[in-house]
């Protein structure tokens, strides 16, 4: 039988996770005048979005744009994956 990955965890820092957010937060789409971080963040949208959410609906398959499903673990800083 064929052997494929159907999901992962990705391990990343917390203080590069809330610095990519932070890089997107106040990108707006020009079609629409919108923050691109509320197409990003699901059912958050970008007022309750935060660094954590937008990683996670990034990797949700469901989302009819993630491959496959992608858990992000967000380790403190200076911590190793267990």
């Amino acid at each position: 039988g064929a052997q494929a990955v159907l999901e992962y965890q990705l391990f990343y820092r917390r203080r590069y996770a809330e610095a990519a957010f932070a890089s997107c937060q106040g990108v707006r789409l020009p079609a629409t005048g919108g923050y691109a971080i509320a197409t990003m963040c699901g059912r958050y949208g970008a007022q309750l979005c935060t660094a954590q959410r937008w990683l996670d609906f990034q990797g949700d398959k469901n989302n009819g744009l993630a491959p496959l499903q992608i858990e992000f673990l967000l380790l403190p800083d200076g911590a190793e994956p267990a």
